[in-house]
Parts: structure tokens; C-alpha cells; sequence
């Protein structure tokens, strides 16, 4: 029997069983798993991508606020610079590169071109003119990691004279005059401004950095006739103030009714820098001359400036013979005059240059100054004659050993005679004449009436007694007997008839010159704690000083009236009753009082000799760079 083969079966390839189903689905999951990982590592990339973005956004940004708060430390040097007035490249070199923990800083700042006298077109000073110097501030910071920001500043240094002001305030300024009082002129405090009468009107802006108070300092008492004209002119009354309308309602409330003529620290007005080196007070501006002032204070002191320094022993005024006084006066005086510049001869001078003893009863400070009168017509006379090497632009007038005076009256310096001032040096000049000192000044009848000039009076104090009876002589030279000191109802200045508690009446007067003197302050506000009936300082309507019945007689000035401190020789308070002595004795009533900024000081040109400035530095552009 033979063996066969044997076939044995075989799966087929295309089967497609339940087995065949199963191995697919496997292969799609794996798939999808792939592919949700790859879903996955995209998102994580992406976070983590978007994570180191934001965090390099982050560090940028951070190294941006570096470098801006960089610049913002440099425009704060610079403004401290401009507290002698002006930015000089000696400022620019001393700016330290702001420091800043985790930061790299580093700083370019300079100027760009030279200084150009233009007008101010923006901010709270526009319309004011300004020698301006426009400076560039580049800061870069740079972090640990390489992240680096630069920021570009665009500042501009403005450099203002003080005389550009009708009024201009160092300290709080009150302005409550009961007499009606309208004023033409930019009126400007550094202080707190208090404002309340029944008749008065400011025709132009206001401005202060810290707060308006419609109401009086010294007591609780708040009239309603403060008046300020809106753009188009028309007076608007004051209904508001910084205690009713805080912050931005002040701002909106002024726009609504003055245009936002009316500007307080919500406006962004910053103080203005006296033109005086850090920590130096104000009054050094008018203090005499000393060895020991540097550079800078020399540039600032107006007795630095002078053309002509005189000084005057006060111990002359001890002469009892009145002729023999007068006739050693110009000996004892030292006279001290630029290069060039001649002094009077002995003749002249005694011309000029007048002593009095005990003038009159000086009724606020209740007693009786010692005088340098100097006789402005005497002095154009023999400056005149010989211009060119004669001609002065500012006098100072320096007293020593006041103390030594028989009364202990103080030495004051009056100015008389003089609606006419002197010519200038050259005709291409527009001259000026500048009177400055540390004492108390009286100005004698009208002054700079007759040809306008520049004209400047600084001192401690500044009182203005009216045109004397007998300032027009007839054409014999002499004074009509009719209109003498003593005849039958003439009304005027005489120092004769001016004693104790007596009013004068006195006559209409004029008077043309910017004033810069110390003022008498109310001590401190009725409303805040502490304070207890203060005395009145007087305010702004009594800041030029008065001491005769002025009552329905005008007072007409133009000019600029600038205080930066506290008089420290004519103390006397307004309110005579407290002044020792008084008994309650009127010593003067207000007059009529037609106040005006004198437009001339728009032109540097006619600004009068020696005008201080005042500074400030605002921002004009900025831009990150990153």
C-alpha cells in the first residue's frame, strides 16, 4: 500500500474578520495619539513662547519706567538749577546720571542752540515773554538680562523778568482793598492767594501754584465785589475758591466763568524761582555789598550791579547844626563808580545829596526817620551835562553804623523832584534809572511823569508822600507865596506840618517805576489751628505805603510791584492802634487807587536797569525708546 500527501489549509490575506477590525482601530488610536501629542507640544511650546514674551515685555516695560523716572530725576535738577534765574552750561555739566537698584543708567542732557527771547505760547505762563533755552534729556537704563529702554525728554528753560508782573508774590498774597481798587496786570504769588472786597476788578490772569481763598486771612469775612475779566473782557465775580471747589472742579469752574484766567496748582502752575542761589533768602537781593559773596551771589545782589555804590555813615546824622551837617554830608560819603564813571564835585554832590534829621512824623512806625534826600533834578542836571561818563543806571545807597543815630530813628533814603529822570549815556540807549538799597524809601511827589524812562525803586519798604504844595515854581524860579508849606487851604506834602497823629490832605499824584520792597504779613490763617485773631499785614493795597488823608484823591501807578520778603526796618503794622505809642491814632485813610502794569516792560528793551528774573522748566516733549 502506497503513502498519499496530504494538503494543508491556508488563511487567506484579504480576510476580514474581527481580527482584521481590531488591528485598524489600533492603528488609529496610536495616530490620534501621535497627533494629540504633537497638539500638545505646540500648545506648551506656544505658552512657553508667549511666557518668555510677556516676561521680555515685562522686563522692557521695567527698564521703560527706569529710564523715565531717570529723566523725570534729571528735569528736577534742572529746576533746581533755576533758582539764580537761568540755566547755565556750568548746570548742565554738574547734573549727576540718576541712580536706580538692578539698572545700568546712563544720561545725555544738553542744550540746543542759544537762548532766544521769544513769548510764551503754552502753559500757564502764555502770553508772558522769556528768554528760553531749550535742552534735550536722553536716559537709558539697562537690566542684568540685556533689556534696555531709552527715554528722550524735550525741556525748556524759562527765564522770566520779575517786572513782566503787575504783581508778583513771593509769600501768601492779600489782596482786600475797601477803597475801590482796579488792576491791569498779570498778577502772580508763590504762595496762597486771599482775595475779598467790595469793589475791586483784576483785568488780567491770575495765577498761584497752591490755593485760592475767596475770603480774608485775618478773619472770617468774605465780600462779594472781586471781579475778573474773562477773555473777551467782560468782569465776572469770583463765587468760588479752593476750599468749595477742590482739585479738577476748581479747574472746570474757572474755565466756565473766566476762561481759566484763574489758575491754581490744578492747572499745573509751578512756583517761579527767585533769581537767587539755593538756600540764599530773598532779601539778600537788596542787601549792600560783602566780601564774602561769591560769583553767583554777585551776579544776583543789586548792589553788585550798581554803577555807582555810595555808602553813608549813619553817625553824621548826630551833627546837631543842621547847616554844619549838611555841609560835612558829601565829605563822609563814599562814592565808588563803575570804570569811566565820574563822581559829582563837592558842590554837586551837596546839591544832590541832602540830609535831614528827624524829617517828620513817620506815623506808621510812630517816629521820625533821618533822611538822604537826594534831589533827582539836581542829579539829571549834573548828569546831563556830561552823559557820557556821568549818566547812572543804578545807585545804591549803603548805610553803616545806623545804631549810633541820637534817637535810634532808622536812616531812610527819599527821592524828590524827580518827574524828570536823567538822560541816557549814549542816544542809542533807552536808559533807566534804577534806585536800590536795603533801608526804607519815600518817594516825594510825582515821579518819572514828565518823559517816561525805565524806572526801578527797590527797598525795605516803600512809602509815597503826595506832590508838595509848592512843586510847580513860577518862571523866577521861586514858589508863589499862595502855594507855600503853611498858607490858607493848600493841600499837599510838608514835612513841617507833618506831625503826631495829624492827617494832610494830600493832592493827586503819579507816580512811574517798578517797585520791589518787603511787605507786612498777616502771620498766619484765622482757620487753621493755632491761630487766634492775627493782626491784618494790609495786604497788596497797602504794599506801597501811605501817610496822609488820601481820602477821594487818586493815586495813579504804572509800573510792577514785586514783593520777595518781609521788611525788617519799616515793621510798623498796618493797624496803628497796635504799634506802640499810638493811642489809636489814624496816621492815614486810603486813596483812590487807579493801579496799573506798565505794558513797556513787555520789551526787554524798556525793562528798567538791573531787572531780576525768575525761572522755570516745563516739559515740551517725550518718547520711549525701547
Amino acid at each position: 500500500m502506497s503513502l498519499g500527501c496530504r494538503r494543508v489549509p491556508t488563511r487567506s490575506s484579504s480576510a476580514t474578520g474581527p481580527r482584521a477590525r481590531r488591528g485598524f482601530a489600533l492603528e488609529v488610536v496610536l495616530l490620534m495619539l501621535v497627533m494629540f501629542s504633537i497638539v500638545v507640544l505646540a500648545g506648551l511650546s506656544a505658552v512657553t513662547t508667549m511666557a518668555r514674551t510677556s516676561n521680555a515685555d515685562y522686563r522692557g516695560a521695567r527698564a521703560g519706567y527706569a529710564a523715565e523716572g531717570g529723566a523725570d530725576d534729571i528735569m528736577s535738577q534742572l529746576d533746581a538749577a533755576m533758582q539764580d534765574g537761568i540755566i547755565s552750561g556750568s548746570d548742565i555739566a554738574a547734573i549727576t546720571t540718576p541712580q536706580m537698584p538692578g539698572y545700568l543708567m546712563s544720561q545725555q542732557t544738553q542744550t540746543m542752540g542759544v537762548p532766544v527771547s521769544r513769548t510764551i505760547t503754552s502753559g500757564p505762563f502764555s502770553g508772558l515773554y522769556s528768554l528760553n533755552q531749550p535742552i534735550d534729556i536722553q536716559v537709558t537704563a539697562r537690566d542684568s538680562s540685556g533689556n534696555r529702554a531709552k527715554a528722550v525728554l524735550s525741556v525748556n528753560a524759562q527765564t522770566i523778568p520779575l517786572f513782566q508782573f503787575g504783581v508778583f508774590y513771593e509769600e501768601d498774597l492779600e489782596i482786600l482793598p475797601g477803597a475801590p481798587m482796579t488792576f491791569a496786570g498779570w498778577v502772580h504769588t508763590n504762595g496762597n492767594l486771599y482775595l475779598s472786597s467790595n469793589s475791586a476788578t483784576f483785568q488780567s490772569n491770575i495765577t498761584t501754584p497752591d490755593s485760592v481763598f475767596w475770603q480774608r486771612k485775618e478773619q472770617n469775612q468774605r465780600l462779594s465785589g472781586v471781579w475778573i475779566n474773562n477773555a473777551a473782557g467782560t468782569p465776572v465775580r469770583l463765587d468760588f475758591d479752593s476750599r468749595s471747589h477742590a482739585g479738577a472742579t476748581f479747574k472746570a469752574r474757572s474755565e466756565q466763568l473766566f476762561n481759566g484766567r484763574l489758575m491754581n496748582n490744578s492747572f499745573g502752575v509751578k512756583p517761579l524761582k527767585l533769581p537767587l542761589p539755593a538756600g540764599t533768602p530773598a532779601i539778600t537781593l537788596v542787601e549792600p555789598r560783602s566780601a564774602g559773596d561769591n560769583a553767583m551771589v554777585q551776579s544776583v545782589k543789586m548792589a553788585w550791579k550798581s554803577d555807582w555804590y555810595i555808602t553813608v555813615n549813619a553817625a553824621v546824622f548826630n551833627t546837631l547844626d543842621t547847616n554844619t551837617m549838611k555841609s560835612v554830608f558829601c565829605d563822609s560819603m563814599v562814592q565808588v563808580r563803575a570804570a569811566g564813571l565820574t563822581v559829582p564835585s563837592s558842590g554837586a554832590c551837596g546839591r544832590i545829596f541832602k540830609p535831614r534829621r528827624n524829617a517828620f512824623y513817620e506815623g506808621r512806625e510812630d517816629l521820625r526817620p533821618d533822611l538822604i534826600d537826594i534831589h533827582i533834578d539836581s542829579l539829571r542836571i549834573w548828569s546831563d551835562s556830561v552823559r557820557a561818563t556821568r549818566a547812572p543806571r543804578i545807585i545804591y545807597i549803603n548805610v553803616i553804623n545806623n545804631n549810633t543815630t541820637a534817637n535810634n530813628d532808622y536812616v531812610a533814603v527819599r527821592l524828590r523832584q524827580g518827574a524828570r529822570l536823567p538822560l541816557p549815556a549814549t542816544n542809542a540807549d533807552t536808559g533807566g534809572l534804577t534806585i536800590a538799597t536795603d533801608r526804607p524809601v519815600y518817594v516825594l511827589g510825582n515821579y518819572n511823569t514828565t518823559v517816561w524812562r525805565p524806572a526801578a525803586i527797590l527797598g525795605d519798604a516803600i512809602t509815597f508822600l503826595s506832590q508838595p504844595p509848592n512843586a510847580n515854581m513860577d518862571a523866577r524860579g521861586s514858589w508863589p507865596a499862595a502855594s507855600r508849606c503853611g498858607a490858607s487851604g493848600v493841600t499837599g506834602w510838608c514835612d513841617t506840618l507833618q506831625t503826631a497823629f495829624a492827617q494832610r490832605t494830600a493832592r493827586p499824584t503819579t507816580v512811574n517805576a517798578a517797585l520791589l520792597a518787603g511787605h507786612s504779613a498777616t502771620p498766619c490763617d484765622y482757620a487753621r489751628a493755632g491761630c487766634a485773631a492775627p493782626p491784618y499785614g494790609g495786604g497788596l493795597e497797602n504794599f506801597p505805603r501811605f501817610l496822609e488823608n488820601w481820602g477821594g484823591v487818586t493815586f495813579r501807578y504804572t509800573g510792577s510791584l514785586v514783593s520777595l520778603f518781609r521788611s525788617r526796618y519799616g515793621v510798623g503794622l498796618w493797624g496803628n492802634s497796635i504799634n506802640v505809642g499810638y493811642g489809636n491814632g489814624a496816621y492815614y485813610s486810603a486813596p483812590t487807587r487807579q493801579w496799573s502794569f506798565d505794558v513797556n516792560f513787555r520789551f526787554p528793551e524798556r525793562l528798567p536797569p538791573g531787572t531780576p528774573s525768575v525761572g522755570t522748566v516745563l516739559q515740551t516733549a517725550f518718547r520711549p525708546l525701547y
